[in-house]
């Protein structure tokens, strides 16, 4: 009996115990393993950015007050170079005096002073012998824009390779081309050559060496200072530049007489004169924007010159200056002597020679083939 009871007891205990697993809540699953963070990815590295490009910056001067045609034209140049560049290349332009003295750019140019100019030309006359022949040939019969063909097809070349043979570091790149000048201002009447004689006359380049040489006292300063030298008396007549020029310098107040003729300059060319050893540096496409943008501002000045011309001539007559044709008599002397001098100068200088030598047989090319002015 004892026995059983045991048995039962046991047999109890393993049911409960069978029962206690079964009511027991099932055992959560693993835990899956933690998923490692992603490295965020690597950031490519940029290119490295191009360099910006060079801006080269040239300082120039023009040899006439600011606001006059020549200075306005270098300015609007200098405009147009930058747009056209995008940026790349700087021209600062400057008036007459503000950095080097008037009529002297070449000069400074030369010895680094300055990097460009709009001057040369008869400025230059004392050292460089075809000077004027490069901005207004005394006794010439070659017409304004007939002169620009033959600076862009010949003229400049020849000029550049005597400025290098002469030793000079500049190179003429293009020119501000104006009309013919104003033959003289002063307070009495012409009526023949020798009322030339006694005068004290401001004029330049070989202008004034053939004055002289008809008795005229010649004079030179800036001319910006032609008004007060009037006044001063230091001169009595003058020469400046075309009507449009001495009307807005002013000078209708000083000379009662303005007469005209072509014959002492039959164009007026201010160069555009820059340094050649820095040239010889700037990239080809720089060289090209330069040069195209010359040749275009040398059209854009010709033409304001061209309306300004007719009405400064107005504005003289309407202020009461005396305007007239010079006598046919003093003309031709002025030509016949200033042809006398030039084959003077020809015989002594080979520059002068060549270039005054190309100019004529361009000249006479477009006599015949033309027969008219442009």
């Amino acid at each position: 009996m004892k026995r059983k009871i045991v048995m039962l007891v046991l047999s109890v205990v393993v049911i409960a115990s069978f029962v206690a697993v079964g009511c027991a809540p099932e055992a959560a699953p693993p835990a899956p393993p933690e998923e490692e963070e992603a490295a965020p990815p690597e950031e490519e590295e940029a290119p490295p950015a191009p360099p910006e490009a060079e801006v080269i910056t040239w300082i120039g001067q023009s040899a006439l007050p600011a606001g006059m045609p020549v200075s306005v034209g270098l300015e609007e140049l200098s405009d147009r170079i930058a747009i056209a560049s995008g940026g790349r290349l700087v021209w600062e332009s400057k008036p007459a005096g503000a950095i080097c003295p008037a009529t002297e750019e070449w000069k400074a140019i030369d010895k680094g002073v300055l990097d460009f100019c709009a001057g040369g030309g008869s400025y230059t006359i004392a050292d460089i012998p075809f000077g004027t022949t490069m901005s207004q040939t005394v006794g010439s019969k070659l017409p304004p824009l007939a002169f620009v063909v033959w600076e862009q097809v010949e003229g400049r070349d020849l000029a550049n390779k005597w400025y290098e043979k002469m030793g000079y570091d500049f190179t003429d790149v293009g020119g501000l081309q104006g009309l013919p000048e104003g033959w003289i201002h002063l307070d009495r009447e012409l009526k023949g050559p020798s009322d030339l004689k006694g005068l004290k006359m401001r004029c330049s380049g070989d202008c004034g060496k053939v004055l002289s040489r008809m008795g005229v006292g010649s004079v030179y300063c800036p001319l910006g200072e032609i008004f007060e030298n009037m006044k001063r008396g230091v001169i009595d007549a003058f020469e400046c530049s075309n009507p449009a020029f001495d009307w807005d310098m002013g000078l209708y107040e000083v000379g009662k007489y303005y007469y005209l003729n072509p014959t002492r300059a039959p164009f007026e060319n201010y160069q555009i004169l820059v340094k050649r050893s820095k040239w010889e540096e700037l990239p080809d496409d720089l060289k090209v924007i330069v040069v195209d943008c010359a040749a275009a501002e040398t059209l854009y000045y010709y033409s304001r010159l061209v309306a300004a011309n007719a009405e400064a001539i107005q504005n003289f007559k309407d202020y009461g200056v005396i305007v007239d044709k010079l006598p046919t008599s003093i003309a031709e002397a002025f030509v016949k002597e200033a042809n006398k001098y030039l084959e003077e100068r020809c015989a002594e200088f080979p520059s002068l020679a060549e270039v005054l030598g190309s100019q004529r047989e361009f000249e006479q090319m477009w006599a015949e083939l033309y027969g008219l002015p442009a």
